[in-house]
């Protein structure tokens, strides 16, 4: 097994944009009824890129604020806007998830787990 310093100094050499990488992580729907405008949230829980994410809620937006105008109790009367949210991609801890899970696997192969 390469160790840990070694194997994350290959990973970052490897790429240039290290934690300067971006991805949507939320897309925050307004829509509005006859009084007010409201909020309505939906995290990136799948972690779909940009663009797979992108187009499910465009997609989606109108059902999604109908349902949660009929949680809020009142009537949707329109869509005014969707706006998306990035976050810098953490590539540490991406790159510790894998070697933690390469770790593992090694650990198992060798004791026959």
């Amino acid at each position: 097994m390469v160790s840990y310093g070694m194997a994350k100094a290959r990973a970052m050499a490897n790429r240039a944009d290290w934690n300067e990488r971006t991805e949507i992580t939320k897309a925050v729907i307004t829509w509005v009824d006859d009084e007010y405008e409201y909020d309505f949230e939906i995290e990136n829980e799948d972690r779909m890129d940009d663009a797979e994410f992108t187009d499910w809620v465009e997609e989606n937006a109108e059902s999604l604020a109908k349902a949660d105008a009929e949680e809020n109790g009142t009537t949707f009367e329109g869509i005014d806007r969707i706006d998306f949210k990035e976050d810098y991609i953490d590539d540490d801890a991406l790159f510790d998830e894998a070697y933690e899970a390469a770790c593992e696997f090694e650990w198992e192969s060798m004791t026959g787990r």
